[in-house]
C-alpha cells in the first residue's frame, strides 16, 4: 500500500513539471525624462531640454562644433622655389590620386604631363590644407541641363583654408602659387585607402604674408611656407547633424520632428524635410538653403524651439517673467534665442522691454527684436550703438542693424559712427554701411580681386581683411606723402616723387626674366590702390600693375612702414589658424565616411560647462 502511494506522489510531481505556466507579467514603467545634468528654467519645454548634437564627429555635446577638415594638395607657379623631397607614402598617395583625376592622360586636357613630372618639378610643393567646415554645411548641386554650373545658387557652403607645405621638404616659399583641386576629408590626415570620404574641394590663389618682401626670401624671419586661400573651400555634400535624444521615446522624437519642421519647412531647392526622424534616439537635421551660410545661427534657433505647439503668446510671457526674476546673462542668451524661435508673434511682448530701466532684459529684448527685423526697434538699437555702454553692446547693435529691412534711420543713425574714438566702432559701422549700400560709403570690386571700400572719416586709416571676400578699407582723406624715395622687394618695386604735386613716379620689375613697367599715376591712395592691382586690357587701357591682393597690401604697408601715409595701418587678426589649433586640441575627429558607433561625452551638460567661455588666443601677422 505504502509503495502505491509513492508512485501516486511521483506520477503527481511528474504531471505538474509539464504544465506550462505563465510568466510575471512586467509591469509598465513611465519614462522619467531624467538626464545626466541639470536644466535651466529658461530651457525647459525646449528642444535643447532633451538633445544632444551630434555631427561627423562621434562625440556627442550641448554645443554647435564646426569640423576640421584636411588633405594633401599641390601647389604649381612656385618659380623654383618648390621641392620634389616627400615621405614615400604621401608621395605614393599623390601619385595614385593624380592619376585617378585624369593627369598623364592626353585625352582629359592635361597634355602630355604626366603626374611624376608633375610632383619632381622645382616649380611645385605638395602642401597640407586645412579648413574649418561647419558640421551641417550644404552641398553643391548638380545644375539643371542648360544651367550655368557655376551659378552662386548651386554652390556649397564657401570657407577660408589654411595651406603649409610638408614638413619634410625644402620648399623656401609658397610665395605666388596656386593650389590645384584639393578634396578634403575630415579626420586626421592620412594617406592609402583607409581614408574618410571627401567633403569638400579647395583651390585658389594663396595669399601669404602681405608684409613678406619677395626678395628676402631665406635672409628674414618671415615664414613663407604657409598661406591662406580666403573663401578658397566648397563642401560638396550635404553634412547633416543629427539630434540625440538623452533620454529615447518614439513620441517625443516625432514631436521635436514637428516642431523643428513646423519653424523651419522645407524650402525650395532642400532634398528633403528640415528633420527626419530616424529612430526613437536619433533625428537627421538639414540645413535649409537660406541658412546654408549662417549655420551657428539656424542651430540655435532650431534648438530653442519650443517643442509643444502652444499659444507663442503665452509662452513670451514666460520667458519674459523668468527673464525678470533672474537677469543673468545666461538667461539673457536663452530667452534672445527663444524669442527668436518663436518669431514675430512674440513682438508685442519683447516691445515692452525695449525701454526697460534695467540694461540686461532691455539687451535680450533688442537682440530679439533685431534677429526678427522689427522696426520698432531700429531707434531703440541706434541708441545703443551710440550710447556710452561696453563695446560687446554696441557692437552688437551694429551687427543688428547691418540686416534690417531698408530704413533711412539706419543710416543717418550710423554715419556719425564713422568718427567715433574707438576705431572697432568705425571700422565696424563702415562694413555696415558698406553692405547696407549706404551713398557716403564707395565700394569698387578691383579686377575681381577685393572690395576697394572708401569711407569719409576725420580718421586716417588703412583696413586689410584676411577672412572671407578679401577688402581693403581706407578711411578719411590717405595721400602719399613727400619728398618720397622708397625702394622695395629688391629694387623691383620703385616709387618716386614727381614735378606734379599731385602724382608719382612708379617702377615695377616682375622678375629679372621681365621688363620693368614705369608709370606716373595720382598720388592719392585710392587711385593708387587701383594702379597696383588694375590689369591692363584692351577694354579696360587704364594703367595698371596686375599685383596679387597680397602685393598689393605689401606695396601700400611699405609706403606706410616708410612713413610716406598719413594714416594708421590696421589687419584684421587672423583667426583660421586659431580656430584650427583649438579644435584639433579638443577633439580628434575619427576617419570615417559615415555616422558611426556612438561615443558617449561624459561632463554635466549644462552646469559648470565653461566651453563657451573659453578665450582663444588670436595671433596677427606681424
Amino acid at each position: 500500500m505504502r509503495f502505491f502511494l509513492y508512485l501516486v506522489v511521483i506520477a503527481s510531481l511528474t504531471a505538474c513539471k509539464t504544465i506550462e505556466r505563465a510568466g510575471e507579467n512586467p509591469s509598465a514603467i513611465r519614462s522619467s525624462g531624467k538626464y545626466p545634468g541639470e536644466v535651466p528654467n529658461m530651457l525647459k519645454g525646449t528642444i535643447k531640454q532633451h538633445v544632444a548634437l551630434m555631427g561627423y564627429d562621434p562625440a556627442k555635446g550641448d554645443a554647435y562644433e564646426p569640423a576640421v577638415a584636411r588633405g594633401y594638395g599641390i601647389v604649381v607657379g612656385l618659380n623654383g622655389r618648390g621641392s620634389s623631397e616627400i615621405p614615400p607614402q604621401v608621395r605614393a598617395h599623390m601619385l595614385a590620386d593624380l592619376s585617378r583625376r585624369g593627369m598623364g592622360d592626353s585625352t582629359r586636357g592635361w597634355g602630355d604631363l604626366s603626374p611624376t613630372d608633375l610632383i619632381n618639378s622645382e616649380h611645385t610643393a605638395v602642401v597640407i590644407v586645412e579648413a574649418i567646415i561647419p558640421q551641417a554645411a550644404s552641398g553643391r548641386k548638380p545644375a539643371r541641363s542648360g544651367a550655368d554650373p557655376n551659378h552662386p545658387s548651386l554652390s556649397g557652403t564657401k570657407f577660408d583654408i589654411h595651406v603649409t607645405a610638408e614638413p619634410s621638404s625644402t620648399t623656401s616659399s609658397l610665395e605666388g602659387g596656386h593650389l590645384l583641386p584639393t578634396f578634403l576629408r575630415l579626420g586626421q590626415l592620412t594617406t592609402g585607402r583607409a581614408q574618410a570620404r571627401e567633403v569638400a574641394v579647395a583651390s585658389g590663389n594663396l595669399f601669404i604674408n602681405p608684409f613678406a618682401d619677395p626678395g628676402a626670401v631665406g635672409k628674414d624671419y618671415v615664414s613663407r611656407l604657409s598661406g591662406r586661400i580666403l573663401e578658397g573651400g566648397e563642401v560638396l555634400h550635404n553634412m547633416p547633424m543629427r539630434l540625440v535624444l538623452i533620454d529615447p521615446s518614439h513620441s517625443r522624437a516625432s514631436m521635436i520632428q514637428n516642431a523643428v519642421n513646423r519653424v523651419f519647412p522645407e524650402e525650395f531647392g532642400q532634398d528633403g524635410p528640415t528633420a527626419h526622424g530616424m529612430s526613437d534616439e536619433q533625428i537627421e537635421i538639414r540645413v535649409p538653403p537660406s541658412w546654408k551660410n549662417d549655420v551657428p545661427t539656424f542651430m540655435n534657433l532650431m534648438t530653442h524651439i519650443t517643442i509643444r505647439s502652444q499659444k507663442p503668446e503665452s509662452v513670451s510671457i514666460s520667458i519674459k517673467r523668468l527673464l525678470l526674476q533672474d537677469p543673468s546673462p545666461k538667461n539673457v542668451d536663452a530667452a534672445t534665442w527663444r524669442w527668436r524661435a518663436i518669431g514675430e508673434r512674440c513682438l508685442p511682448i519683447i516691445r515692452q522691454l525695449y525701454d526697460h530701466p534695467d540694461e540686461l532684459p532691455r539687451l535680450a529684448a533688442l537682440r530679439a527684436g533685431g534677429g526678427l527685423f522689427d522696426p520698432v526697434a531700429v531707434p531703440y538699437l541706434t541708441e545703443m550703438a551710440t550710447a556710452n555702454i561696453g563695446l560687446g553692446s554696441r557692437l552688437d547693435a551694429i551687427d543688428l542693424l547691418r540686416d534690417m529691412p531698408p530704413d533711412f534711420r539706419i543710416e543717418a543713425g550710423l554715419r556719425p559712427l564713422l568718427n567715433s574714438n574707438d576705431l572697432e566702432i568705425r571700422l565696424r559701422t563702415a562694413e555696415v554701411l558698406a553692405f547696407r549700400q549706404d551713398p557716403l560709403i564707395k565700394q569698387y570690386l578691383v579686377n575681381k580681386k577685393f572690395d576697394l571700400i572708401l569711407v569719409p572719416s576725420d580718421f586716417n586709416v588703412v583696413y586689410v581683411t584676411q577672412t572671407g571676400w578679401p577688402k581693403i578699407i581706407l578711411t578719411g582723406d590717405i595721400e602719399i606723402e613727400r619728398p618720397l624715395t622708397l625702394s622695395a622687394w629688391n629694387n623691383h618695386f620703385l616709387v618716386k616723387e614727381a614735378i606734379d604735386p599731385n602724382k608719382v613716379h612708379v617702377r615695377y620689375q616682375k622678375s629679372e626674366n621681365h621688363a620693368a613697367v614705369r608709370q606716373t599715376v595720382d598720388s592719392d591712395l585710392p587711385t593708387f590702390t587701383m594702379f597696383l592691382a588694375h590689369l591692363t586690357t584692351p577694354e579696360e587701357p587704364a594703367p595698371g600693375l596686375n599685383l596679387s591682393y597680397s602685393r598689393t597690401i605689401g606695396a601700400i604697408h611699405s609706403l606706410w612702414r616708410n612713413e610716406y601715409l598719413n594714416a594708421d595701418f590696421k589687419v584684421e587678426q587672423d583667426r583660421l589658424i586659431a580656430a584650427i589649433q583649438r579644435l584639433a586640441t579638443e577633439t580628434t575627429y575619427t576617419t570615417r565616411p559615415d555616422f558611426g558607433d556612438e561615443v558617449e561625452s561624459g561632463g554635466d551638460r549644462f552646469l559648470n560647462k565653461n566651453d563657451s567661455n573659453t578665450t582663444i588666443e588670436i595671433e596677427s601677422i606681424p
